[in-house]
């Protein structure tokens, strides 16, 4: 459906989170040399989790349905190659359908020929052509460098030459349609060997003609996460939300941790470790700001599905998120630390307000005071300060819901509007079934 006869999108349906979140020492998200990632800000260091560790925390967390989890991959060709050559199906034609699924996933370049497959998987011997010479230096290379034999190495350059150059996304629905592409090939190849190549090349011909792609009935992952496909912009998914950085409210400080464990056999007697290392950490309180286009959302899952299926679908993928922005962190170092938390503190808004983050609150880093020792209740107090006034200066209106799950911040025997206590009450917040 062309994107002027869908639903218009409902401004009051963007949802706005600013979560605070207390991690004990933890490194669930390091830089290159293995440290905590951390960003400036206000003239001090601060900590920093990647807005993409906690998509990715988010994708991939228990609660998200796996049948709705897109693949991001450079290797859907590769993935293609090997099924292809396991059925029996000979080199050449393998790669060459190899090379149409990348091409038809959102690859880029020219629709191949029967003659590109040829110059990677059979390269002209007799003529010395450049393919040939190229192939078998890089052969000659894995054998002498890798330890490997002539099938492994060959059969690992040829795995190299099937995979993309950029990461491609591919929803459930479009993995599937791979699947079939390939089951369709083996059971051609396993009917009628002479007339296989025909067949292979009319397949090649329609799915790089059609895409394996599609423009519709996406599942949560793309209609949550987006996605961008540069070969044709006509399959881009612009994403129904938006994850903040999470950074620290206060000033961080990046620690080390020598460990070390003994030896355990003893077999020379001695007293010395097995293994020592050295590690880095830290801790502290975090402000992240995430959006929901719940409009935006609902209209990229009506493409495809009825009005009910798209609701249901909407509702679900709400929900999910959420569960995620408060329970799903990133793994890293995760065995080490045992790092795992949950939001403190929540302060949600529905409405048509234009998308502010709150991070500001922190510019001036939050410190400890004679009557606010506790570093999660100096950010909360800084941040309600700062949403309260922001809202003045603006005449903002959104709905608020503020979930406290903190209870030293809890100041009454019961929640007083807009606080709540419990994760139910800001689910139906969030989803549009509470003031």
């Amino acid at each position: 459906m062309p994107d002027s006869l869908l639903p218009p999108v409902a401004v009051a349906d963007m949802i706005q989170f600013h979560v605070l979140t207390a991690f004990p020492p933890h490194n669930v998200n390091r830089d290159e040399d293995g440290r905590p990632k951390t960003c400036q800000l206000g003239g001090v260091m601060r900590g920093r989790i990647s807005s993409q560790a906690k998509k990715r925390a988010l994708r991939f967390a228990p609660h998200f349905p796996t049948a709705q989890r897109a693949t991001r991959t450079r290797e859907a060709g590769i993935h293609t190659f090997l099924k292809l050559t396991a059925a029996g199906i000979d080199t050449t034609s393998a790669v060459w359908a190899a090379l149409a699924v990348n091409h038809a996933t959102g690859g880029g370049g020219k629709p191949p020929k029967a003659e590109d497959a040829q110059a990677i998987a059979a390269p002209d011997q007799k003529k010395q052509s450049d393919a040939y010479k190229k192939k078998e230096k890089a052969i000659t290379d894995m054998m002498e460098k890798q330890g490997l034999d002539r099938a492994a190495a060959e059969q690992e350059w040829l795995t190299g030459q099937v995979r993309t150059e950029q990461g491609l996304v591919i929803s459930t629905r479009e993995f599937a349609r791979i699947e079939e592409g390939i089951a369709h090939l083996t059971a051609a190849w396993a009917a009628d060997r002479d007339g296989f190549p025909a067949v292979l090349e009319g397949w090649v011909r329609q799915v790089c003609k059609e895409s394996l792609l599609t423009r519709a009935d996406h599942d949560l992952d793309t209609a949550l996460f987006g996605r961008m496909v540069a070969a044709d912009a006509d399959f881009n998914v612009e994403a129904a939300c938006a994850v903040g950085h999470a950074f620290t409210t206060h000033r961080f400080a990046v620690e080390g941790d020598y460990f070390s464990a003994g030896e355990e056999l003893k077999v020379l007697g001695g007293t010395g470790a097995a293994i020592t290392g050295y590690a880095f950490f830290g801790g502290g309180v975090y402000y992240q700001h995430a959006v929901l286009d719940r409009g935006h959302l609902r209209t990229t899952l009506s493409r495809g599905r009825s009005a009910e299926e798209a609701e249901r679908l909407t509702v679900q993928a709400v929900d999910t998120f959420l569960t995620g922005l408060l329970f799903s962190q990133p793994r890293g170092k995760c065995n080490s630390h045992a790092s795992d938390v949950a939001a403190s503190y929540v302060l949600a808004t529905r409405g048509g307000d234009p998308a502010l983050n709150l991070g500001l609150a922190f510019l001036d880093p939050v410190k400890a005071t004679e009557d606010v020792t506790d570093l999660m209740c100096a950010s909360i107090r800084r941040l309600t300060d700062f949403h309260r006034d922001l809202t003045a200066a603006y005449s903002l209106g959104n709905a608020v819901c503020v979930l406290n799950a903190y209870p030293p911040a809890r100041g009454n025997d019961a929640p007083r509007a807009p606080e709540v206590w419990t994760v139910e009450e800001l689910r139906r917040f969030v989803q549009g079934r509470g003031a």
